[in-house]
């Protein structure tokens, strides 16, 4: 063969190894894409804007109450849930708190990923999380190293959506 021959040979061998990898992968992405959405469906009862009362059991016993407003839209093609979050003391509207949140399914791991944002700190929590379709329960747990500076802090929640809405 000669080098211009040999060359486009060369060429077209390695385009079309690009195009099967690239081929392939997009086949691998859809299913993914389609693993994330069959599972964040069971969490679209969340969507829409929420009243929440919010119960904070402290290790002492110490019980704190805070109300808050929690618009949830889904976002990014619906492989998210986004929370826009503001909680206060019933005593103390001044004295809010707000945090964005997100939730996405993981196909890898075969649970789900929550990240959350908080105003006036660069502390980002991260958790996991379940569904339990007889329960029709989403349970999540994290883990918060120092903090607040001293104390680590082992955290969960359930979200039920037993009742008819």
């Amino acid at each position: 063969m000669s080098g211009a021959v040999e060359t486009r040979w060369l060429s077209s061998a390695l385009g079309f190894a690009v195009l099967a990898c690239t081929m392939l992968t997009a086949f691998a992405d859809e299913a993914a894409y389609q693993k994330i959405r069959v599972q964040m469906n069971k969490l679209s009862p969340l969507i829409g804007k929420w009243n929440v009362a919010a119960t904070f059991h402290g290790m002492e016993g110490g019980v704190r109450e805070q109300v808050a407003t929690w618009p949830v839209s889904s976002v990014l093609d619906d492989t998210y849930l986004e929370f826009q979050t503001e909680r206060h003391s019933k005593n103390t509207p001044e004295r809010s708190a707000k945090v964005v949140w997100y939730i996405t399914f993981n196909p890898r791991t075969n649970q789900y990923e929550l990240i959350y944002f908080y105003n006036k700190s660069a502390l980002r929590v991260t958790e996991t999380g379940e569904y339990d379709d007889a329960t029709r329960e989403f349970r999540t747990k994290g883990y918060i190293p120092l903090e607040d500076g001293i104390n680590d802090e082992t955290v969960r929640a359930i979200f039920s959506s037993k009742g008819p809405k």
